[in-house]
């Protein structure tokens, strides 16, 4: 990734946050496309711009060399990001925001294929914070959401639509 790809992603992130949008960012760590040290520096300078910082605990324990859930939402908080849901894969999520701590447990569900299950839980997560839940509940929503999507093959077609969600509820 790119220097002027990384500017511009900071120079936009900015304008969001002048104008009064809330910016969140999935750290979604490949370092196929860029060296370790110049991720970590990104990834830092990316957390400091956004509101809601949606890691998942792989890339963090990479990008950190912290390992306990506990201790990356910290660095998330300490970093500037004023909400962080640690994504843990099949134990669920670490939600914070900033003042209390929740862990949102994994739904058991039989898992057919779960691609695509994190971007279905951060994009349930984000329609929810829109639609003026708090994080706590978006983050069970997205739970639940992400807990359906892995029940079929593929990234798409699963994907659930809220009365869906909502009968799980």
């Amino acid at each position: 990734i790119s220097a002027g790809a990384c500017d511009t992603g900071f120079e936009a992130m900015e304008t969001a946050r002048e104008a009064g949008t809330k910016v969140s960012f999935d750290s979604n760590l490949r370092l196929k496309l860029w060296p370790l040290a110049r991720a970590k520096a990104c990834i830092a300078q990316a957390v400091s711009l956004c509101d809601v910082f949606l890691p998942s605990l792989e890339d963090m324990q990479v990008l950190t060399g912290l390992s306990q859930p506990g201790d990356i939402v910290r660095w998330g908080h300490d970093h500037g990001a004023a909400t962080v849901v640690l994504k843990l894969g099949g134990e669920g999520a670490l939600v914070s925001d900033g003042q209390d701590r929740q862990h949102v447990a994994a739904r058991r569900v039989t898992v057919r294929d779960a691609t695509g299950a994190g971007d279905c839980f951060c994009g349930n997560l984000l329609a929810r914070l829109a639609k003026g839940d708090d994080v706590f509940r978006a983050a069970h929503y997205a739970n639940a959401a992400a807990a359906l999507s892995v029940q079929g093959f593929g990234a798409v077609s699963p994907m659930p639509r809220s009365n869906s969600v909502f009968a799980v509820l």
